[in-house]
This record gives structure tokens, C-alpha cells and sequence, in this order.
């Protein structure tokens, strides 16, 4: 049967500091939640999920050293110094079928 081990990883200090600057200038509220390592027992398998900023109505996927982010799934990306302009025109709510 295989495990699933799960270890947290930190935000990198430098890209907490980049993407709380594009999201404290939206004056919306979220919550950052650090990413794991995800390790499959028996196998040579690991992932490494995505740090997120949850918003009320969509989620921000961020990788430590990366210049993209992600919006509500690793399938759309777009530039971190898009982001403000992202959130604030609303210009998810014409992109995702909630």
C-alpha cells in the first residue's frame, strides 16, 4: 500500500515579499498557506504543491523563485507583475466557470 508523506516547505522570504506587494495593493483579503513536498512511499515519486493565496472567490498558486503565478489551477499563468491588475479589473470572473 503506498504512504503519502507530507512535508511543509517555507515560502522563500524574497517571493513572500513580492507576492504580499501585488496583494496588499488589491485591498481584497486572503490567506497565504505554505506548500508540501509530497513523497509516495516505495516508489521514487514526489510533488511539490504549489503555495496559495486564497481569496473569497478564487486561489493564486505560486512556486518559490518563480516570476509566473497560477489562477485556481496550474493550467493558467500569467506574470506575478500582472497580478494587481489581474485581481483588481476582475478579469477572472470572465476566465473560470465558478
Amino acid at each position: 500500500m503506498l504512504k503519502v508523506k507530507k512535508t511543509k516547505i517555507d515560502i522563500n522570504p524574497k517571493t513572500k515579499k513580492r507576492i504580499e506587494f501585488y496583494l496588499d495593493k488589491t485591498c481584497k483579503k486572503y490567506k497565504l498557506i505554505s506548500g508540501n513536498l509530497v513523497k509516495l512511499s516505495t516508489t521514487n515519486l514526489t510533488y511539490v504543491e504549489p503555495h496559495k493565496a486564497i481569496f473569497k472567490d478564487f486561489m493564486v498558486l505560486f512556486f518559490n523563485y518563480s516570476d509566473q503565478v497560477y489562477i485556481n489551477s496550474l493550467l493558467y499563468k500569467i506574470d506575478m507583475e500582472d497580478l494587481y491588475d489581474y485581481i483588481k479589473l476582475k478579469k477572472y470572473e470572465n476566465d473560470f466557470d465558478f
